[in-house]
């Protein structure tokens, strides 16, 4: 997982230019997506109730897992066979990468959001998409890329937020707003076995791991993963973590980090809420922290804790149960491409040719929530939708005859 910017918020409005928009469409569609992010094929489904919706004006929020850091452009195919225009709420960090990466990812009508942070433009601009109903919108609620493609991570219910507020408004003109789960797929066309072992024992070098002449792949990767652990936890004075399995220990190691950072913060942890909640919360406040001028004296503390609050992240990301349960190649290479990047702290390179598949499924209508007290029509809309992008995932995993799905690895 890439470290969050906290640089100061500049607000990116899309900038949609219909020749300057066809012509980066087809850039995608033959250069960027088959050279650089490996997609080779693109398989696009269960769109063609929605056109209904849409031409009845009724209002649609499209919501897509981010497995994959190939998402984006993936989506901007997909959407354009399906035959929508959508405008998508991205955070602001990858605009600021670079003035040509923001340029282009406003022509393809995309907007900034600061997602740890308060901005009124961003919803605002959210909230004008819905209600003049031309496009309808995008947002990835797991809110970052966590290389986990089989399991939906928990969603924010940011994005049911503003669909339930939009809904109100609607309502009062009997216009009806849905949520739209989206299930993306990518997997490996070819057996890339190869290049991602090439890759772990990059990692095992540089730990100076020498495993033993038995040991299995996944007992490699198992033994990496855990000796990263246990330096990153070394490093910052925790002990080492506790449980039998793997799950126990990933747990016991991010509620060691994120005590710790709580008591430093003076954030006392609410029972009801889950360590992500709980990690989630933290770096919204180290965020403000971090960009209000007038604690300049606390901003050295602060970063202190953002290093924190990114390794209980990324301890998070990882399912104990993850490849073990399912040792396909797409789950392992996932695993060793996770790891990679949590030491380099830089997206790496795809190992090989990809083929993805975008499925859109049975819509949520979030109208029929308005009655519902908010913290409860935000959760069920949340979770139904979360539950709908986890099914269309199975439902994709089974037809999976590629070696990305097929070829295991023990």
């Amino acid at each position: 997982m890439i470290d969050f910017s906290d640089k100061p918020y500049r607000y990116f409005p899309p900038r949609r230019f219909g020749p300057t928009t066809r012509l980066l469409m087809a850039v995608n569609n033959q250069y960027y997506l088959p050279r650089i992010k490996m997609i080779r094929g693109l398989d696009v489904d269960g769109f063609d109730a929605l056109h209904g919706l849409h031409a009845a004006g009724d209002r649609l929020v499209f919501m897509p897992n981010h497995p994959t850091h190939a998402d984006p452009p993936i989506w901007v195919e997909a959407v354009r066979r399906a035959g929508f225009r959508t405008q998508i709420m991205a955070a602001y960090d990858v605009f600021l990468r670079s003035r040509l990466n923001a340029w282009v990812m406003q022509r393809l009508d995309v907007f900034s959001i600061d997602r740890d942070g308060s901005d009124t433009r961003g919803l605002s601009q959210a909230r004008q998409t819905l209600l003049g109903g031309a496009a309808p919108l995008t947002i990835f609620p797991e809110g970052n890329v966590y290389l986990q493609n089989d399991l939906v991570t928990p969603f924010h219910e940011g994005a049911a937020m503003v669909g339930l507020r939009v809904a109100h408004e609607l309502g009062k003109q009997a216009v009806r707003l849905w949520a739209v789960p989206v299930s993306i797929k990518v997997t490996h066309v070819t057996d890339v076995r190869e290049a991602v072992m090439s890759r772990l024992v990059e990692l095992e070098r540089m730990i100076d791991i020498e495993p033993t002449g038995d040991a299995s792949p996944y007992e490699r990767l198992v033994a990496v993963g855990g000796e990263l652990l246990r330096r990153n936890l070394q490093h910052r004075g925790t002990p080492p973590p506790e449980g039998e399995s793997l799950t126990q220990r990933i747990s016991s190691a991010a509620e060691a980090v994120l005590g710790d950072l709580e008591r430093k913060m003076q954030v006392p942890p609410k029972a009801k809420d889950s360590l992500m909640g709980r990690v989630r919360l933290a770096r919204r406040r180290i965020h403000e922290l971090r960009l209000d001028d007038k604690k300049i004296a606390d901003q050295c503390a602060a970063g202190v804790w953002n290093d924190q609050a990114m390794l209980a992240m990324r301890i998070l990301s990882y399912d104990g149960a993850y490849v073990a349960s399912n040792p396909t190649l797409d789950r392992f290479a996932e695993t060793v491409q996770k790891l990679g990047e949590d030491v380099h702290n830089h997206v790496l390179p795809p190992y090989g040719p990809r083929h993805a598949f975008v499925r859109f499924g049975e819509p949520v209508s979030v109208s029929d929530h308005l009655g519902e007290k908010p913290r409860v029509a935000l959760r069920a809309i949340t979770e139904t939708v979360e539950a709908r992008v986890q099914t269309g995932l199975d439902a994709l995993n089974e037809q999976n005859t590629h070696p990305g799905g097929a070829v295991r690895v023990g």
